[in-house]
C-alpha cells in the first residue's frame, strides 16, 4: 500500500485554505480567535461530510458558547433534521429557547428531554425556572422544590433562586422562605452569607423584629469589623421606633470605629460612616424632642 503525499498535501492545504477563508470572513461576529477557529474548523469538516448530525450539534454548541444563538439554534435543528434524537439535543434547544425568552418552545423542548430521563436534576430545573417565567408559580414551586431536596450539590443561588418561586407562588409565604434559606445553611454551613443576608431581610419584610435583631446581632459577633452592622441596627430600630436602642447600637458603633488602625478610620467608607451616624443621631434626638 502506497501513501500519495502530494495528494495528502494538496487535500490539508485546501482545507487550511477554507478555515482561514471561514475565519476572515468571520471576523467582525467573533471576538474570541481559540472558539472562532474551532467553529472554523468544524465548518470546515460539515462541509466533507454535510449529513452528519453530530457536527451539526457540535458546532451548535460553540455557537451556543460564543452567544450566537440563532446560529445554534439553526444548526441544532439541522441535526435533528439528520436523525439526532438525543436527549442532548433536547436540552440545548430548551436552554438556548430559555435564553432568548422564546418560553413556550423552551417548555416543548424540555418536556421532550423529559420524556426520555424523567429524573435528572439538571432538566427538571430548567423546567422549574421556564414555568417561573411562565407565571406558572405551582408548577414551577413543585418542580423546584424536587430539586432542591435531591441536589448533591447545591449552591447558595439555587436556595435563593428557590425562595424567589417560594415567595411568587405566595408573597405573604416567609414561613416557607426561610425555612428554604435553612435548609440551605444547614447543607451549605451557617456561615453562609448570601443566606444569612437574605434571612435578615425576610425577618424584617415578614415583621418579625426580635429574630431580625438576633441575626443583627449574629452579623455583629460574626465579624471583627463590626462598626457597619451596628450602625446598619440603629437604622432598623430608628425605624421599628425604639430610638434608646437605636442611639445605644450608634454609640457602639462610634466605639468599634475607634478602636480600628489609624488607616482604617481614614478611609473613605469609615469617614462616610461617621457621618451617617452623626446624621442618624441628630435624626434621633429630634425625636425625642
Amino acid at each position: 500500500m502506497t501513501f500519495n503525499t502530494k495528494g495528502y498535501q494538496q487535500y490539508m492545504m485546501k482545507r487550511t485554505l477554507l478555515v482561514v477563508l471561514f475565519f476572515s470572513l468571520s471576523m467582525p461576529m467573533f471576538a474570541h480567535g481559540d472558539l472562532s477557529m474551532r467553529i472554523a474548523e468544524k465548518t470546515v469538516a460539515i462541509s466533507e461530510d454535510p449529513n452528519n448530525s453530530a457536527l451539526y450539534f457540535e458546532r451548535g454548541l460553540l455557537y451556543q458558547q460564543h452567544m450566537e444563538y440563532d446560529s445554534a439554534l439553526e444548526d441544532y435543528h439541522k441535526s435533528q433534521s439528520l436523525g439526532n434524537t438525543t436527549k442532548e439535543l433536547y436540552y440545548q434547544i430548551a436552554e438556548v429557547h430559555y435564553i432568548t425568552e422564546a418560553y413556550q418552545e423552551a417548555l416543548q423542548s424540555i418536556a421532550s428531554y423529559l420524556e426520555l430521563d424523567s429524573k435528572d436534576l439538571s432538566a427538571k430545573k430548567l423546567q422549574a425556572q421556564i414555568l417561573f417565567q411562565l407565571q406558572s408559580y405551582k408548577k414551577s414551586l413543585e418542580g423546584y422544590r424536587y430539586v432542591i431536596h435531591h441536589m448533591k450539590d447545591i449552591r447558595p443561588e439555587d436556595v435563593l433562586e428557590y425562595c424567589n418561586i417560594i415567595l411568587a407562588e405566595n408573597n405573604k409565604n416567609y414561613k416557607g422562605a426561610l425555612e428554604a434559606i435553612q435548609y440551605g445553611l444547614d447543607q451549605l454551613g451557617p456561615h453562609t452569607i448570601s443566606l444569612q443576608l437574605k434571612k435578615l431581610d425576610y425577618l424584617k419584610e415578614s415583621g418579625q423584629t426580635e429574630k431580625a435583631l438576633e441575626q443583627y446581632n449574629y452579623f455583629i459577633l460574626e465579624y471583627n469589623r463590626n462598626e457597619f452592622w451596628y450602625y446598619k441596627k440603629a437604622k432598623y430600630l430608628a425605624e421599628i421606633k425604639r430610638p434608646h436602642e437605636a442611639f445605644i447600637s450608634l454609640k457602639l458603633a462610634t466605639v468599634a470605629i475607634e478602636q480600628l488602625d489609624t488607616k482604617f478610620k481614614n478611609m473613605s467608607p469609615v469617614i462616610e460612616l461617621r457621618e451617617q451616624i452623626k446624621s442618624l443621631e441628630s435624626a434621633i434626638n429630634n425625636q425625642k424632642s
